[in-house]
């Protein structure tokens, strides 16, 4: 008999979607606890013993926006496979939380400002990045020690990939309709990759 799903499990990723919906509606600054627990369909009280503070909540999503495309990508990369067919495999599982069930774009610009001036969310952006530099620096050190990249240093070749990442998707969203999104990710990444080729 397979295990029961986790009921408190459930009711937390689903206060979270909620949360994600109203702020992206509202703003993170507009949105109320009184919102959140509407949108979720829950009490006040029952959203407050999963979430003591709105602060936590930010954190939580930050979190779930932040690092769920890392928590994906687990698996190093097969003796046969190559560092850009990594970085192509990394970008479908990126592209692919982008596109989720939640348009959770305004959510995701809303928090690159908010981590500024918020130190919670600051420290979870901070995480997320060293992250996906820490994910990203071996692969990296794998292409340059068999050939297929040049000899150098991997951590900042990562630094740099993980930027360009970064700044397609602020750009992305300061000129909505100016190119294809996914398009630009994958050009600018194998534009890096091809700047590194041995």
């Amino acid at each position: 008999m397979p295990p029961r799903p986790d009921v408190s499990d459930r009711r937390r990723s689903q206060i979270i979607d909620a949360a994600i919906r109203v702020f992206a509606r509202r703003g993170v600054s507009e949105a109320r606890m009184d919102d959140i627990a509407a949108e979720a369909g829950v009490s006040k009280g029952l959203l407050y013993w999963y979430f003591a503070s709105r602060e936590m909540i930010v954190a939580a999503i930050a979190e779930v926006l932040f690092g769920g495309e890392l928590d994906a990508i687990d698996e190093l990369p097969s003796e046969d496979q190559t560092a850009r067919e990594w970085f192509d495999r990394f970008l479908d599982v990126f592209i692919e939380g982008l596109h989720g069930p939640l348009d959770v774009s305004p959510v995701i610009y809303e928090f690159y400002a908010l981590a500024t001036r918020d130190h919670t969310v600051n420290e979870v952006m901070q995480g997320y990045i060293r992250r996906s530099i820490d994910l990203m620096e071996p692969i990296v050190r794998m292409g340059m020690g068999n050939g297929e990249l040049r000899p150098g240093d991997a951590r900042r070749s990562a630094i740099a990939i993980g930027s360009m990442i970064e700044g397609t998707l602020l750009f992305a969203g300061l000129n909505p309709g100016e190119q294809d999104r996914d398009d630009l990710l994958r050009r600018n990444v194998a534009l890096v990759l091809d700047g590194l080729e041995a």
